[in-house]
Formats: C-alpha cells, sequence, structure tokens
C-alpha cells in the first residue's frame, strides 16, 4: 500500500482527477434514477414537475450518496497535499478561487431555472440563493447539493489555522482527533438504544447542522484523506496503516447508519453492502491510481487533457444536475420525450453545461477572483502596496 517517501508523486494525479467524477456521476445518479422515485416532492422531484420516475434503476443507483463520502476523502487527501507548503494567505486565495467562481456561475443558472418552473415559494428561493452565493452553512441553498460546501469550508478553515500557526506537522494530530471524534460518534449511536436520553442526544446531534459543521459527522473521511496523503506521499509508517485501517472501518461504520437513515426518511430497506463496497473499491482505486501516477501519465496527451478536464467539471457538474439537470428531465418528458431519452439528453446537456463552465467560464473568472484577492492582500498590514 506504501511507496517509497522520494517516489511520491510530483505530477498531477490523474487518478484523483478520474476518481472525483466518477463520484459526481454516482450523485448525479442517485438524484436522476433514485431520488426522483422515493421523494417526489424533493428538490429533482420539484424540479422535474413530478413528470418522470425511474423505479427500474433502483438496485443501480439507491447506493450513489456515498460519492459524497469519496468526495470528502478526496479533499482530506488534497488538501494535505497541496497546504503542506502554503501561506495562510497563500491557501486562502487559493480555496476561494477553487470553490468561489464555480458556486457564482451556477448558483444563477439554477435561480434561473427555479424562477422558469417555479417550484420554490419566492422568499425561500431568494434566500437560498444568497445563502448559495455567499457560501452561508446554514440552508435554504438555491440547490441541496451546497450542503456540502459549509462542511469542506469547515475542514479549510481548521486547516488553515495549523497553517497560520506555522506548524502544518499539526495536521496528523488534527486528523487524529477529527477521525477518532468522528468515529465514536458513529459508534455510539449504532449501539446506544435509540428510545434512551443518551440514544435521543445522540439522534439529535446526528441531525444537527451545527454538529455537522464541527466535522462530527464526515471526520472520518477528511482524516482519511490526510492519513492516505501521509502514507503514500509523506512518509509511510506501521502507525498510518494502523489509522487507515481503522478509519476504513470506522467509515463503513458511518455508511451504514447514513444507509439506515435513509432508508427511514424514504421508507425502504435498502442493502447497505452496496455503498461500503463501492467506497472501498474506490478507496482502493485511489491507493493504486497514486501509487501508479507515473503510469497515467503515460497515456497519450489528448488522454490526459480529457482526464483533467472531467476532473474540472466535476464541481460544476454536482451543483448544476439536481434543479438544472431534472428541470431538463421534466420539461422533455412533458413534451412528449420518452422518458429513457429525456434521462440520457438530461445527462449530456448537465455534463456539456459543466465542460462550458470548467473551460471557459470558470478560468475566466477564477483569474479576476485571483486578481481581486491580490489586490486586497497588497493592501493588508504587511502587503506590498503598489507605486501610484
Amino acid at each position: 500500500m506504501t511507496v517509497a517517501a522520494n517516489s511520491a508523486p510530483k505530477q498531477h494525479l490523474l487518478g484523483i482527477d478520474v476518481l472525483r467524477f466518477a463520484a459526481a456521476l454516482m450523485v448525479l445518479f442517485f438524484h436522476f434514477c433514485y431520488v426522483i422515485n422515493v421523494s417526489r416532492h424533493g428538490y429533482i422531484g420539484n424540479a422535474s414537475q413530478q413528470a418522470v420516475t425511474f423505479p427500474e434503476m433502483t438496485p443501480f443507483s439507491h447506493f450513489g450518496w456515498v460519492g459524497v463520502q469519496i468526495f470528502f476523502v478526496i479533499s482530506g487527501f488534497v488538501i494535505a497535499f497541496s497546504g503542506e507548503k502554503a501561506t495562510p494567505f497563500g491557501f486562502f486565495a487559493s480555496r476561494v478561487v477553487r470553490l468561489g467562481p464555480g458556486a457564482w456561475i451556477c448558483a444563477p443558472l439554477s435561480l434561473l431555472v427555479t424562477i422558469v418552473i417555479g417550484f420554490s415559494p419566492a422568499e425561500e428561493m431568494y434566500r437560498g440563493f444568497r445563502h448559495s452565493m455567499a457560501f452561508i452553512p446554514w440552508g435554504p441553498w438555491i440547490d441541496l447539493a451546497y450542503w456540502t460546501l459549509g462542511i469542506e469550508i469547515a475542514f479549510y478553515a481548521t486547516v488553515l489555522g495549523i497553517i497560520c500557526l506555522g506548524r502544518f506537522s499539526l495536521v496528523r494530530p488534527l486528523a487524529m482527533v477529527l477521525g477518532t471524534v468522528s468515529a465514536l460518534f458513529w459508534l455510539a449511536l449504532a449501539v446506544a438504544d435509540p428510545a434512551s436520553g443518551l440514544g435521543v442526544k445522540l439522534a439529535a446531534a446526528r441531525d444537527s447542522r451545527l454538529v455537522a459543521l464541527l466535522l462530527v459527522h464526515h471526520g472520518i473521511f477528511f482524516a482519511l484523506g490526510v492519513f492516505l496523503w501521509l502514507e503514500l506521499v509523506k512518509r509511510p509508517a506501521r502507525a498510518n496503516l494502523l489509522w487507515i485501517g481503522a478509519l476504513l472501518i470506522a467509515g463503513c461504520v458511518q455508511i451504514v447508519a447514513h444507509n439506515g437513515i435513509g432508508n427511514a426518511e424514504f421508507g425502504v430497506h435498502n442493502s447497505a453492502l452496496a455503498p461500503c463496497v463501492t467506497w472501498l473499491v474506490a478507496m482502493a482505486f485511489m491507493v493504486w491510481s497514486v501509487k501508479a501516477n507515473a503510469q497515467w501519465h503515460r497515456l497519450p496527451g489528448a488522454a490526459r487533457a480529457a482526464i483533467r478536464t472531467a476532473g474540472m467539471m466535476t464541481f460544476p457538474l454536482y451543483l448544476l444536475h439536481q434543479v438544472v439537470g431534472g428541470a431538463i428531465m421534466g420539461a422533455l418528458v412533458l413534451g412528449g420525450w420518452n422518458r429513457w431519452l429525456a434521462l440520457a439528453t438530461s445527462v449530456a446537456l448537465v455534463l456539456a453545461a459543466s465542460w462550458l463552465i470548467a473551460r471557459h467560464l470558470e478560468p475566466a473568472l477564477q483569474r479576476v477572483t485571483k486578481q481581486a484577492l491580490l489586490l486586497i492582500r497588497a493592501y493588508l498590514p504587511g502587503g506590498v502596496r503598489r507605486a501610484s
């Protein structure tokens, strides 16, 4: 599972782009082919005007939500990878440039679709739009996908804190604390009597957005990403392997619990085996892809460029697919299209829109955002003022 420290990947990790894109497609098909069936008045059900369902796809899509857990592991890995030598302002600016432009492009598109379809009260719709544009971590949002951004930002903030201290080596104990607290929380929830006082309090904490923002719900996954970075990129160690093994088990405990929450919410009885196996396979692929990064870079240039583009498409695809994609699919079915053709067309159009944003719109706005941040930095204490 390890690579020698002197063979740590020096080039862009193409396999991570592949895994990130696959996770986004999993979430897309979870919403398009499962949630649309069991939650007719959810975001995608309302966006599609309750015009279409795909009950035949339930066995193949009910576990797609585990793509989010995969995203969080990737975040832990990538943030550790990129944050090690970053300055506080450099790290902060890189996160703003990474998240801001994508959300500032996608949220208005979702707002426009919501206005056209008219499935949300005006006050809630505009409030959700403001929350999404400003990265306010409490709902409502213009699209439910934005709930994860607050969790990501909370993790970024903890890493920024240790960068500000000038002690990035604290990332390891940080991961230990996050992983331990999160694992103990889900273990306690699994063994506690739901009717007991402790069980009631744990259930309330499970449903608390504040507790989620404290990374109690998903700390396992960020911590696993950090330990994978420590083992695969920094320095192999038996202790890292022990932590990785423990966090893999804890991740499965969280996934089983989350599967049970979804079953109770939707009144279904889906097995937790599929999401657990999918997540473990994704983790194995992540390890292999990092170790085999040199092999990825032997691919033809066109293939490498396509993989990097797919990785760039992940963020807009994630933010757009539910409301915008659902609206397209519902409109096509109401217009007389076959539902399968409508599904394929909706996926194709959302992918095309994500490509356009990732390749052209987002980079342009990222450049403007970066320039604005640099200008602000020049006028902060310690900044270099430009000559008049």
